[in-house]
């Protein structure tokens, strides 16, 4: 027992069904088996059989309930949901008496992972990453809105740190040289760096930094044939070249499990 005052939630009905059907069983069987004058015993007889096949198709949702099912529709058995575990049958009784014992209003309250307070407010929360796998806690409301802030927080911070990606002016000045056609190889070279290197710390999926590189490749042919020969800029143009078919090589090598 999980407490002294029933719930009469879902999982109690469920139970008190069963409790009845088992009594109905019970009278059934007690009635099939009168002999003599007593010409309702075939009757019963029926009425036993109709009240088993009902507990047994209880007994079956409660199970897929329990473990769910196959792709086939039929409940799961205990030895394919409890992989992990070489005792199939005994976990399952003890998930099935569990869950057939009555519930009290303490059953519904949760711990919060952060402050430790039980309560019905604390519910699971989903966290979700743009490139990281999202993220699950059990959090009071108080303890939610906490993470949220502490979250967007961080999120300004490293939006702040993040270093600008020099312009082409920018970096031939940064050459040292007055002259920008002279040193326009080195500049473009160096933007290229600045440029992959920016695109990389975003943590973008390989087919996503090949999509960035290219039109940063389209434009930057654009905007530097205006004021320089094709010899000025091949160096640059030729790494540029050289990181969009790794990253395309790398977007195309096929994932673990992907040809299940």
């Amino acid at each position: 027992m999980r407490g002294k005052k029933p719930l009469r939630g879902y999982l109690d009905r469920l139970r008190e069904n069963l409790d009845t059907l088992d009594e109905q069983i019970e009278s059934a069987r007690k009635m099939s088996k009168k002999k003599g004058k007593d010409s309702n015993a075939l009757q019963w007889a029926k009425t036993l059989r109709d009240l088993v096949e009902l507990r047994n198709m209880t007994l079956a949702n409660i199970k897929a309930h329990l473990l769910g099912r196959d792709e086939s529709g039929a409940a799961t058995e205990p030895p394919e949901y409890y992989t992990s575990n070489r005792n199939t049958n005994v976990m399952f009784e003890r998930d099935f008496e569990a869950f057939l014992t009555p519930w009290t209003r303490e059953d519904l309250k949760l711990e919060c992972e952060d402050c430790g307070k039980e309560s019905e407010e604390v519910s699971m929360r989903q966290f979700l990453h743009e490139y990281e796998a999202d993220e699950h806690f059990d959090l009071c409301d108080r303890c939610y809105e906490k993470r949220i802030a502490k979250d967007t927080d961080e999120s300004e911070e490293g939006s702040e740190a993040s270093d600008p990606v020099p312009t082409l002016k920018e970096s031939a000045e940064m050459q040292g040289e007055g002259n920008v056609n002279s040193t326009m190889s080195e500049a473009v070279t160096g933007l290229v760096e600045n440029t992959i290197r920016a695109v990389t710390l975003e943590a973008r999926s390989p087919l996503e930094m090949v999509k960035m590189l290219e039109d940063f490749k389209a434009h930057l042919v654009r905007t530097v044939y205006s004021h320089a020969s094709g010899d000025n800029i091949e160096p640059g143009i030729a790494l540029l070249d050289k990181e969009i078919e790794r990253l395309q090589k790398e977007a195309d090598r096929p994932r673990k499990g992907s040809g299940r």
